[in-house]
C-alpha cells in the first residue's frame, strides 16, 4: 500500500511539470473547452499506459545491451515535437475565420505522449521494478498513476479555458497558438540538447 502512495505522490509531482502533453491540454482546454477536450484526458491514459508498458517490460531491459536506444527515442521525440510546434504555429497564421478541427488533437496528444519522455521515468523510477513481475503487480500500480494522472490532466484542460474565459478578446486564438508553438519548440530543443550532451 506504502508504494502505491509513493507512486500517486511522486506521479503528480512529475506530471503538472509543464511538458509536451501538457501544452496539448492547456491549448485544447483554451481553444474547445473543457467537455470537448475531456477525451483526451483519456487518450492521455492510453498513452502513458503503453508508454510505461514498453519501457517497464522492453526497452529497460535492451538498453544494457543498446544504451543508444533511448538516445535514439528521445532524438525521434524531440523532432515530433519539433514538427508539431512548427504545425501548430502555421496553423495560427491561417485567417481568422479559420477553425481548426478538434479531429486530430486525439492523435497529437497519443503520440506526443507516447514519446513523452516522463513514461521513462514512470517505468524506471517510479513503478516499483515489482510493478512488471506480473500483471496482477502491474495494474494497482496503474490505477494508482491514474489516480494522479485525471485530475492534473483536468487541471490543465481547466486552466486553458479559464485563460480563453478571462481574456477572451485580449488573448486571441492565434496569438495563443504562436506562444503554444514557442513552447514546444523549446520542449524540443531541450530534449535535443540533453541526447547531445549524453553523447
Amino acid at each position: 500500500m506504502d508504494d502505491l502512495y509513493k507512486i500517486a505522490l511522486f506521479s503528480s509531482l512529475i506530471l503538472v511539470v509543464p511538458g509536451p502533453s501538457n501544452t496539448l491540454l492547456l491549448a485544447s482546454g483554451f481553444k474547445f473547452g473543457v467537455l470537448r477536450s475531456l477525451p483526451l484526458v483519456l487518450i492521455e491514459m492510453l498513452g502513458y499506459t503503453v508508454s510505461i508498458c514498453t519501457w517497464g517490460w522492453g526497452l529497460v531491459l535492451l538498453s544494457h545491451d543498446y544504451p543508444w536506444l533511448i538516445h535514439l527515442i528521445k532524438l525521434l521525440c524531440a523532432l515530433y515535437i519539433a514538427a508539431l510546434a512548427l504545425k501548430t504555429w502555421k496553423t495560427s497564421t491561417i485567417g481568422a475565420q479559420h477553425t481548426e478541427r478538434f479531429e486530430s488533437w486525439p492523435r497529437h496528444l497519443l503520440i506526443a505522449t507516447l514519446l513523452n519522455p516522463k513514461g521513462l521515468i514512470f517505468a524506471s523510477v517510479i513503478f516499483p521494478a515489482s510493478s512488471f513481475a506480473s500483471l496482477g503487480d502491474f495494474l494497482p500500480s496503474l490505477s494508482a498513476f491514474f489516480l494522479a494522472l485525471a485530475p492534473i490532466a483536468l487541471l490543465w484542460v481547466s486552466l486553458g479555458a479559464g485563460i480563453r474565459a478571462q481574456y477572451l478578446g485580449r488573448v486571441s486564438g492565434p496569438l495563443f497558438s504562436r506562444g503554444t508553438a514557442v513552447v514546444l519548440a523549446l520542449f524540443s530543443a531541450t530534449l535535443t540538447y540533453t541526447v547531445v550532451r549524453a553523447v
